[in-house]
């Protein structure tokens, strides 16, 4: 039997705000009995919830029945569960965005993290020249739309733009305990389950 806990965190670089979280478990067994707590931290709220409410909840916690539903794929089936959150609370980023601008045509990013991190520009959806940059660099397109990746503990890029309208940014990066906004308890398994976590920190979106 494997079980896999994935948290998906959203978080706001300019406000230092969480926005929202995601549990999602998958298993290879259909199983029964099972009980998703989240226990949160000190100032950190649930403004809303799906797709239902906890089946318990009390100050700072949390708990629903897990309920899977299969989800049949060609060489297998999962049983999976899951839950949105939207949050409300302040969050301590491992991350330093010093500089996240648009000067004429011109964007710089500047983002830093020990353990490393992604910063994603995009999409694009005009003509870009990519003018500068440190780190390791990557481009993605689909349907007429380009993503730039760069990625390392240091990365910076600038970026020449022409007649962009609004541009989005964010980083990625397996968070530290200190950026998860709860504690996670999986009951009913003996703690035979992994977990793996991942945070997305958004950047304001700069308009030329």
């Amino acid at each position: 039997m494997d079980v896999h806990v994935k948290v998906h965190v959203e978080a706001d670089v300019q406000t230092l705000e969480y926005k929202g979280a995601v549990v999602y478990v998958t298993s290879t067994e259909p199983l029964e009995g099972c009980e998703l707590t989240l226990k949160f931290k000190k100032g950190v709220a649930v403004t809303g919830c799906l797709p239902h409410w906890p089946n318990r909840i009390e100050e700072n916690e949390a708990s629903w029945k897990v309920l899977f539903y299969p989800r049949i794929f060609e060489d297998r089936i999962l049983h999976s569960f899951g839950v949105r959150l939207d949050l409300k609370g302040y969050v301590k980023l491992t991350a330093k965005v010093t500089k996240w601008n648009l000067n004429g045509c011109l964007v710089e990013l500047e983002a830093a993290r020990d353990a490393g991190l992604k910063a994603v520009v995009g999409p694009l959806a005009s003509k870009y020249r990519i003018v500068d940059f440190k780190g390791s660099l990557n481009t993605v397109s689909s349907l007429n739309l380009s993503y730039i990746l760069v990625e390392g503990s240091y990365v910076n890029l600038v970026l020449e733009t022409f007649e962009q309208g609004m541009l989005a940014g964010h980083l990625e990066y397996e968070p530290s305990p200190v950026e998860i906004p709860f504690k996670l308890t999986l009951t009913g398994l003996n703690n035979n389950y992994r977990v793996s976590k991942y945070l997305l920190a958004r950047l304001k979106d700069l308009y030329g």
